[in-house]
């Protein structure tokens, strides 16, 4: 656009031109969409932004080390987050053996929970 504010119709006609002398397209650019009937789609399985996994889902008892990445994600969340609201006291001992404890306690309580139920409740 010029310094006066007119539109300039001649900028608009030389950029499909020079799109077409620049712009080089490579194999790896041109992206070919095919379409897929519906039986093919349903075959696919799980892709991204899908609700449903490509298996099904069996239901089954935890891991002791599925429960320990679960506790030690509280474990940070809660300094993380403790450390954003009360500062720097979240890193006393006292409050550290206390937070410790009730993360243990609690992973220990869940884990014994889920092992001992029958996972078709």
């Amino acid at each position: 656009m010029p310094a006066d504010g007119r539109d300039d119709d001649s900028a608009a006609e030389e950029s499909d031109d020079f799109v077409e002398t620049y712009e080089y397209a490579t194999e790896a650019d041109v992206i070919q969409v095919e379409e897929d009937g519906p039986e093919e789609a349903e075959e696919e399985g799980a892709v991204a932004g899908s609700f449903s996994p490509a298996g099904d889902v069996e239901p089954g008892t935890p891991s002791a080390e599925n429960t320990v990445f679960v506790a030690l994600g509280v474990y940070i969340a809660t300094l993380v987050l403790g450390q954003m609201f009360a500062g720097s006291a979240v890193y006393a001992p006292t409050t550290l053996a206390a937070i410790t404890a009730t993360v243990a306690v609690g992973t220990a309580l869940c884990y014994g929970l889920f092992t001992r139920t029958d996972p078709d409740t």
